[in-house]
């Protein structure tokens, strides 16, 4: 995933993301490596798994 994609999933800024990816003392270099390999369709995925759940809770609820 690029950070363009990862901006866009995650709410996370740019200089957020240059931070982590430029300072490998940080465990949220760990975290950005992982999104980083993350395929973006395994995202698009997981999220609409989330809106799935969350709409057929809510037809379980009427």
């Amino acid at each position: 995933m690029i950070k363009k994609e990862m901006i866009e999933n995650f709410g996370i800024d740019r200089k957020t993301l240059n931070n982590w990816e430029n300072n490998p003392d940080l465990k949220r270099h760990l975290l950005y490596r992982t999104l980083e390999a993350l395929p973006v369709e395994f995202v698009d995925n997981i999220k609409q798994q989330l809106e799935d759940k969350k709409a057929n809770e809510k037809l379980l609820e009427k």
